[in-house]
């Protein structure tokens, strides 16, 4: 296996290579090597120069309370290591791409930037880390119906040439990898652990073999299961799609609940969660939180990647009656004050509405069916501050909405503009030099 000075400056700096490791020679987190990476680039210099020049002349200015040039010194080091390393991976038909290779997939480089992975281990088909598609997700302890929902839903997802990314773990992962792979379609897998063994299983071999599959890990291909590397590396199966599917979660708990909810604060692909009747399963709670229902119908899955699909009115109101009117739900209230107690049925609530003020002209095609929970709440926001900007909690508190999922929004729509934050105190308003109104409820 040929690496460039640069990939193996990188690695030495960034790769576990499976020995016990003092706090002086723990390779760089994450979050170390994003910001190592920043001071080289600002300061002219590239990780290669770092193998043959004189470190204390090279890192002069540099000063971190974490990473000490001790450190950095011991990691790069770390040369046999990495040689007997590569030599081993080389044999079982590993690959590596850092960040700087052309290969290195372009989505995550995109939605995750300075976090995105420093290293890349895989087996396969290198292309399909470029190519998209559907990222399925789920439970390992799902029961049947739902793995075989799975592996149908995975089969027509090849069938309609669509690439399937997931987590490679049993239980929803392998079904939807399976049900691509029999369908004679492509996938991806991103491993929390044991690549080696995985790359050579007889599970995958033949299907790595024809080029359909590809097997990926940010850590050492020769790690073990660990709960941190499973549950971070989620993020990168979302990354690596253009649209998820949530089969099924258990609520607050769990790699898979986890995921969704930082695919939901992030936004980085549209989040789809299978129709549940359990009502202790978190689909539900995640519908709630900003997922949309998957369509019944999977015989068009192109509609995952364009507007998000939603339930019926009625469902909505069962299920959502988040951000109903306060006017709704204070007459709510003065009848259960009169009677002592509600006797008011689900059926019987008023609809989800996006009612706004009168000065604001929102496009007919918005109405609820239409447009996805982010568009409602600034439409409600929009009401809310129509006499003054508004704290945090009080807007949370006003649409029965958590204050992470408040926050989360009101980032999201002071990137794009259409609110401004005022200080001392932090409050929220309409961004009056910013886009107008109606361009509020605008993808």
């Amino acid at each position: 296996m040929h690496l460039t000075p640069q990939a193996q400056a990188v690695m030495l700096l960034t790769v576990s290579f499976g020995k016990s490791e003092s706090q002086n020679g723990k390779p760089f987190s994450n979050s170390e090597w994003a910001k190592f990476a920043i001071w080289l680039k600002d300061h002219g210099l590239e990780p290669a120069v770092l193998l043959r020049g004189d470190l204390d002349s090279l890192l002069a200015s540099w000063v971190d309370r974490t990473v000490s040039i001790a450190r950095i010194r011991t990691l790069l080091g770390r040369g046999a290591a990495l040689g007997l390393a590569l030599e081993k991976w080389q044999r079982a038909g590993l690959w590596v791409l850092t960040r700087s290779d052309q290969e290195y997939p372009e989505r995550l480089k995109r939605r995750l930037r300075s976090e995105s992975p420093a290293v890349l281990f895989g087996c396969g088909n290198k292309a399909l880390l470029n190519t998209g598609g559907i990222a399925v997700v789920g439970s390992r302890d799902a029961n049947e119906e739902d793995l075989a929902y799975t592996e149908r839903l995975g089969a027509e997802a090849a069938a309609q040439g669509y690439s399937l990314v997931s987590g490679g773990a049993r239980g929803v992962d392998q079904s939807a990898m399976i049900g691509a792979l029999a369908r004679q379609g492509t996938a991806v897998g991103v491993l929390a652990d044991s690549l080696l063994r995985s790359a050579t299983s007889s599970k995958y071999r033949k299907h790595i073999m024809s080029g359909d599959l590809a097997l990926i890990s940010p850590y050492n291909p020769e790690a073990g299961f660990n709960v941190g590397h499973a549950m971070s590396r989620n993020r990168y199966i979302y990354c690596l799609s253009d649209a998820a599917v949530v089969i099924s979660s258990t609520r607050e708990k769990g790699g898979t609940w986890n995921g969704a909810i930082e695919d939901i604060r992030a936004g980085w692909v549209p989040l789809w969660v299978k129709a549940s009747n359990d009502r202790d399963s978190g689909n539900r709670e995640l519908v709630l939180r900003g997922a949309n229902w998957f369509p019944e119908d999977m015989t068009s899955l192109s509609k995952l990647f364009g507007e998000p699909h939603f339930a019926s009115s009625q469902t909505l109101s069962n299920e959502l009656p988040l951000l109903g009117r306060d006017d709704d739900r204070e007459a709510g209230s003065e009848n259960e004050k009169k009677t002592g107690a509600s006797s008011i049925t689900e059926s019987q609530l008023p609809p989800v509405s996006a009612t706004v003020i009168p000065s604001v002209s929102v496009p007919e095609s918005s109405a609820v069916v239409n447009v996805d929970f982010y568009t409602l709440f600034l439409a409600r926001f929009l009401e809310l501050t129509s006499a003054g900007p508004m704290a945090v909690d009080d807007i949370a508190a006003r649409l029965e909405l958590e204050k992470t999922q408040v926050n989360a929004w009101l980032k999201r729509a002071q990137c794009e503009e259409k609110i401004s934050k005022l200080t001392r105190p932090v409050r929220y308003q309409i961004n009056p030099e910013g886009k107008n109104q109606t361009a509020l409820f605008e993808k």
